[in-house]
C-alpha cells in the first residue's frame, strides 16, 4: 500500500476509539514502528489531533474531535493572522511554531466548513418522532424498520442500518445501508415513516 492508503488506514484504527500501540498499529497495517511514527505526526500536521497515553500500557487514540475547531470564525482566525504580523516583526524566535499551529487551525476549520454544508442537524427535525428514532438507532449501531416513499408514490417497507444525517438542497436525508439493497442508500427523511 502507498503512503496514503496506510495514513488512512492508521485513522480509520483510531477512529474506532480504541487505543493502540505503536507495535499493535505497525502490524496491523504492515508497516515499521517509525512509520507508524512519522503517519502520526502528518496526521497531525494535518489538524487531526492523535493523543499519546504514555506509560507500558500507553499508546495513541483519538477524542471524539467533530466539534474540534467549531469555536474559532473567521474573525478569530484574522486575529490570530494579526498576532502572527506582529509576532513576525518583533520576530519572535518560536514564529514558525506558531505558523503551524495557525495552520493546523485554519485546514480543520476550511474542513468543518465543507462539512457543515451536508451533515447539518437541525432543530427543526428535533421534535419528529423519525429523526429522534434515526438519531437513536445512529448511537446504538441498531438497524430500523421502515417504510419509503418511493419515485411511483408506493411504500416499500424496508429494514436499514442509519449511518448519518445530513442536509442537502434543503432536505435532510439518512445514509443507511439497506438490507433490500445490499447496499448504502441516501434516504429522504419527508419519505419515511415508522412501520
Amino acid at each position: 500500500m502507498g503512503k496514503i492508503s496506510n495514513a488512512i488506514k492508521m485513522l480509520n484504527y483510531l477512529n474506532t476509539g480504541n487505543k493502540y500501540n505503536v507495535k499493535e498499529l505497525s502490524e496491523k497495517i504492515g508497516i515499521t514502528e517509525r512509520m507508524v511514527r512519522y503517519y502520526k505526526a502528518e496526521l497531525e500536521q494535518a489538524g487531526i489531533p492523535i493523543e499519546t497515553f504514555m506509560g507500558p500500557n500507553g499508546g495513541y487514540y483519538i477524542l471524539n474531535v467533530k466539534n474540534q475547531y467549531n469555536h474559532f470564525n473567521k474573525y478569530d482566525l484574522q486575529l490570530l493572522d494579526n498576532v502572527n504580523k506582529i509576532l513576525e516583526e518583533i520576530e519572535y524566535e518560536d514564529i514558525g511554531k506558531y505558523k503551524k499551529i495557525i495552520n493546523k487551525i485554519k485546514f480543520a476549520n476550511d474542513v468543518e466548513e465543507e462539512k457543515s454544508k451536508y451533515f447539518l442537524e437541525s432543530s427543526i427535525l428535533d421534535k419528529s418522532k423519525i429523526y429522534s428514532n434515526l438519531k437513536e438507532a445512529i448511537i446504538n449501531k441498531e438497524r430500523i424498520k421502515i417504510l419509503y416513499k418511493n419515485l411511483n408514490q408506493e411504500w416499500q417497507e424496508r429494514i436499514i442500518h442509519p449511518l448519518q444525517i445530513f442536509n442537502y438542497d434543503n432536505k435532510f436525508y439518512v445514509t443507511a445501508y439497506c438490507e433490500l439493497r445490499a447496499d448504502i442508500r441516501h434516504f429522504e427523511i419527508n419519505r419515511i415513516k415508522l412501520n
